[in-house]
């Protein structure tokens, strides 16, 4: 699906990685990607964790979406943090399946975005990241699938 306006065309990558119809922009003939809330230096992935029957499935799902338009990137902008350029790209694909692997498996992330090595300003993810692995942790408790 392509937004409707007089500039280059921009291609909607609708997934439901972050909250239901959660979306990326892709302005293909210039380079740019802008992901919404994902692919970022400083925020970790943030799953929908409401009523969805598989986060993790969801958020890997929208990482190779990403991915798979990775090639045509020049530009990454984030919601949150810094602007990227082509080799973060797929650098921040790459540490964002990291750590959703990480949460699948219930095991603690190596991830620079969280704990102590966290951006100044940015140490309120690890509260964000422990509330993510006990409603996982809580899912599985239940019979459900960790995602």
């Amino acid at each position: 699906m392509q937004i409707p306006w007089d500039g280059p065309p921009v291609r909607i990558l609708e997934h439901q990685a972050h909250a239901p119809g959660h979306a990326a922009l892709l302005i293909e003939e210039r380079g740019v990607l802008v992901a919404g809330d994902m692919l970022s230096d400083v925020l970790i992935p943030m799953l929908d964790l409401s009523d969805t029957a598989d986060p993790i499935e969801d958020y890997l799902a929208a990482l190779h979406l990403l991915e798979s338009v990775a090639g045509v990137v020049d530009v990454v902008i984030p919601g949150h943090g810094s602007v990227g350029k082509t080799d973060q790209v797929h650098t921040w694909i790459d540490q964002d399946r990291a750590y959703v692997h990480a949460l699948r498996d219930a095991r603690d992330p190596s991830d620079p975005r969280v704990g102590p090595s966290a951006q100044e300003g940015w140490e309120w993810v690890s509260d964000v990241h422990t509330r993510q692995h006990e409603r996982l942790a809580e899912r599985r408790a239940r019979g459900g699938t960790p995602g």
